[in-house]
């Protein structure tokens, strides 16, 4: 009798891969328990389609060995669905248990063409794979059928398991009849009424199968926050609104200083809201930036509450090359991380909308969604589009019994109003005395531009508070290529300066980074653009900024003086009035940053208290708000319109749509070329990484004559090349390569 295998190298038993798979989706039947709320019977059902989802695989042309199984190329799916007729269930359970299966691989629309259907060329390759499978027929009856009742029991915990699935005598010439056409015509008829269970069908099965092929045979829960946080922050050291917090069932909108623990408050939030198994949390949590450095900043930090890497997921597009350069097992770790394993995640929004955009496997994105906890973190920081979709999806999850907490210290009115038209929600506000405790900045309006930088340094006297306080001042522009500028200027009078950027590679970022934490007080100034708002964790001397939306301005402030409101310091922050041509196609409508510049020289020379800072940056942005709520309005029902088209089980229509809306492009600079090759040659791909530069849009378009593909081949040509001046001192410019070395 010849064996079957599932997996390869190593190999595994098809029955052990099986019952590797039924073990996670048990863990996720006692975790996830109010999916059954949701869909009746949908544990029940997906058990059967986890049971037989690779017994396809037992075809002789799939057991053989390295490239001639990768030659035999049919889809071992096709062969393992009619097995689903055996099962004792009515019509609609055999058609969702068929569907799951089917698509566990490839959606429907992808496997259209291969679909056995009719009496074309299609139908007799079908019969020749089954005579393959019915090759190691003698495996399936003496080993993985009787095995089948022993899962039974195992599954389902009691004496008498459901027993569903009972082998004929004439099994191989029922195999051969089965109707893949009636199978697609049910779902066509069906799939809007089953929407919510196919979905689920089909995500519990991704979520066991590939966990299982990952050698994971459960998922993890989270330990109790409060007791994780008690030995951080003793319960009688809590903040009145992180108490608050803590006791509140149900979707919260909580404002609150710079500061005053607001991470801390959501962790409470959820540790209240959380659905349980025991003392153990099972809802997944998702930790929600708009930033990818203030996510790497907040993994690291929720890293030191729940020390397990695999416990505190982070999900971003260059997460992999966090977790690599953080010496963890990022491999691994990059793995369950994007799986349902891992219950506690800091994100973008953007991993969060492929689900409702139908990208990769959208339903075990859906599935892990359902009875989650979603924390916003500072949710103004978004352009309206984004804005838009993230209000669309909010409407999605809340059926599935999510729940939603927007944390903000300057959240402006017409937003909060949407947010609230959206969904139910209570809000939470600091009083303004306890507000005004964490008051650490008096705010100082210069009727100049950066372009002044040389004579405003004396003028303003920061070379002394630099020198008096042993920390750089941070120079703030809105701009890559004025940041290069002031960078050069104070360089040539021969300060000692620091340059930080966008448009820097992956593995320069990383080395000035960990450069101004280890060595800050060795530096005059600090030149950076707005990536200093939302990355380090560290307190400058002073600032002088550029004119920017004063949400923006008061971001940028909270790097000087962080630790102000511990002894009730106050601070000097400069802001110029006058920006560069650059700065109107940054901020889409300038008049929010000329009010800002107005409603601060109305403070010009006093404490910006910070109870007023709400108020203040509903005011900025009151001259635009009626726009920017239709603006928002608009995308959130053009959105609702592309979650509406997406189907279960098939490729989102706007897949496509999705990658060119959100996702920027990453190049490698043309003097990096070379070795960029030479790392993807041999393998290195997470180490070619370090050579990559993000570079926006706008600047791609503009410059396209200077991109190109590394290769017409292989690795490379994936991979853009940016033909434009890199250096590690001032990152990539807007300017042709003439040379450089080659490393």
């Amino acid at each position: 009798m010849k064996a079957c295998y599932a997996k390869f190298n190593p190999h595994q038993f098809l029955e052990c891969h099986t019952l590797d798979a039924i073990n996670v989706l048990k863990s996720l039947k006692n975790s996830f328990y109010w999916l059954e709320e949701l869909s009746p019977g949908i544990f029940e059902l997906s058990f059967y389609a986890v049971l037989l989802h690779d017994t396809g695989k037992c075809a002789s042309g799939f057991q053989k060995s390295g490239l001639q199984r990768e030659r035999w190329g049919y889809r071992h799916e096709l062969l393992s669905v009619p097995f689903v007729q055996f099962l004792d269930y009515g019509g609609r359970e055999r058609s969702l248990i068929a569907l799951a299966i089917l698509t566990h691989h490839k959606t429907l629309d992808e496997l259209e063409e291969t679909l056995p259907i009719g009496d074309g060329n299609l139908s007799p390759e079908f019969h020749e794979r089954l005579e393959e499978l019915f090759d190691r027929s003698e495996y399936l009856e003496r080993v993985f059928i009787p095995r089948i009742s022993n899962m039974e029991a195992y599954y389902f915990g009691t004496k008498r398991p459901p027993k569903r699935f009972k082998l004929p005598t004439d099994w191989k010439e029922k195999l051969r009849d089965f109707d893949f056409q009636a199978l697609k015509e049910w779902y066509e008829e069906n799939v809007d009424n089953e929407r919510l269970t196919l979905t689920f069908m089909r995500g519990l099965l991704n979520a066991s199968d590939h966990l299982a092929s990952a050698g994971e045979t459960s998922i993890a829960p989270l330990p109790d926050i409060d007791e994780k946080l008690e030995l951080r922050i003793p319960a009688e050291k809590l903040r009145p609104l992180q108490i608050k917090a803590s006791q509140h069932a149900g979707n919260l909108i909580l404002r609150a200083p710079t500061g005053y623990g607001k991470t801390e408050a959501g962790l409470l939030w959820a540790n209240k809201n959380a659905l349980r198994n025991g003392k153990e949390i099972t809802s997944r949590i998702f930790y929600i930036l708009p930033y990818k450095a203030s996510i790497n900043a907040m993994h690291k930090r929720l890293m030191g509450l729940f020390p397990d890497p695999s416990l505190v997921g982070i999900l971003h597009s260059s997460a992999g090359f966090y977790l690599y350069t953080s010496s963890l097992e990022y491999e691994r770790l990059g793995s369950l991380h994007r799986k349902i394993y891992t219950p506690l995640k800091v994100t973008t929004p953007f991993q969060l909308m492929k689900a409702f955009f139908g990208v990769g496997f959208h339903e075990m994105l859906k599935t892990e969604l359902a009875g989650s906890l979603l924390i916003f973190d500072e949710i103004h920081a978004y352009e309206p589009n984004v804005l838009g979709i993230i209000l669309a999806m909010l409407e999605e999850v809340a059926p599935l019994k999510a729940k939603i907490m927007v944390m903000t210290a300057t959240l402006p009115d017409f937003l909060e109003d949407l947010i609230k038209e959206t969904l139910p929600f209570r809000e939470l506000k600091v009083p303004a005395d306890e507000a005004d405790k964490f008051t650490r900045h008096r705010v100082h309006v210069i009727d100049e531009g950066m372009d002044s930088i040389e004579e405003l340094i004396p003028e303003l006297k920061l070379y002394q508070k630099v020198k008096k306080s042993s920390r750089p001042a941070l120079i703030a522009c809105n701009s890559v290529d004025r940041a290069v500028a002031t960078y050069r200027a104070l360089k040539g009078k021969g300060f000692k300066v620091l340059l930080l950027h966008s448009r820097f590679t992956h593995g320069d970022r990383e080395e000035k980074e960990r450069t101004l934490l280890e060595r800050m007080n060795d530096y005059d100034f600090v030149v950076a653009t707005q990536v200093v708002e939302v990355s380090l964790d560290v307190s400058f001397s002073t600032i002088l900024t550029e004119p920017a939306p004063l949400d923006a301005l008061i971001q940028r402030f909270g790097r000087v003086n962080r630790q102000g409101w511990r002894n009730g310091k106050i601070e000097d922050v400069y802001v110029l009035t006058r920006g560069s041509e650059a700065d109107e196609k940054i901020y889409k409508d300038y008049r929010v940053v000329e009010e800002s510049v107005r409603i601060l020289k109305e403070l010009d020379g006093e404490e910006l208290r910070e109870s007023l800072l709400p108020e203040l940056v509903s005011r900025a942005y009151s001259v635009i708000s009626e726009k920017l709520t239709e603006e928002v309005q608009d995308y959130k029902r053009l959105a609702k319109e592309v979650f509406n088209n997406v189907k279960p089980l098939k490729k989102g229509e706007d897949e496509e749509k999705f990658y060119k809306m959100f996702n920027g492009v990453e190049a490698v600079p043309g003097i990096y070329a070379g070795e960029m090759l030479r790392l993807l040659n041999r393998g290195m791909g997470i180490e070619a990484h370090r050579y990559l530069v993000p570079v926006p849009m706008w600047l791609y378009w503009a410059e396209k004559e200077s991109f190109h593909r590394l290769s017409d081949k292989g690795a490379g040509k994936h991979v853009v090349v940016a033909e434009l001046e890199y250096s590690p001192e001032t990152g990539l410019l807007r300017e042709p390569l003439t040379g450089g070395d080659i490393l």
